[in-house]
């Protein structure tokens, strides 16, 4: 199956082929091995080519591998040309970015009214001593701040708002 894959602000050609327990990904021309080695929840653990890489998916638009925060689409290639096709007055306008675990807010790098491009840091949560930079997945404007510098948040909260 075909899909275009958006990481930061980057797009590629995804085709995934499933072979009994493994995958074989062709990423813009380059194929490499994949086996699912654990998955439970949000939480796996993919080893590609012989790689183990740890995957944590934070939100539709965000995930972490080994330790590092992404913004991330995925799309059917099918549904990506429609929505190349749609009215950007029917597209998507206020995106939430929450806490993928509990920790504390240790810096706020943006204010309400703030102009961000997808890819820009918008703040730092720190959770079992490894601080996770949150970055805007869209461009866009910072419409409420939930949270202040110092403040403790739980999994799954609402830090802030894009539109």
């Amino acid at each position: 199956m075909a899909y275009i894959v958006n990481v930061e602000d980057r797009e590629f050609r995804v085709d995934v082929e499933k072979e009994g327990k493994e995958y074989t990904v062709t990423l813009d021309g380059k194929t490499a091995n994949v086996e699912v080695a654990y998955h439970e929840g949000t939480q796996l653990t993919l080893i590609v080519n012989g790689k183990p890489f740890t995957i944590v998916i934070e939100s539709e638009e965000q995930i972490l591998v080994d330790g590092e925060t992404y913004s991330v689409g995925v799309f059917d290639e099918q549904v990506r040309k429609f929505m190349k096709a749609t009215p950007d007055k029917l597209r998507k306008k206020e995106l939430a970015i929450k806490a993928v675990m509990p920790g504390l807010v240790v810096d706020l790098s943006v204010q309400e009214g703030d102009s961000v491009k997808t890819g820009d840091g918008l703040l730092v949560v720190e959770a079992m001593k490894m601080q996770n930079e949150m970055k805007a997945t869209s461009d866009g404007v910072v419409k409420k701040i939930h949270v202040k510098k110092g403040q403790t948040v739980n999994s799954g909260d609402v830090l802030l708002l894009i539109e």
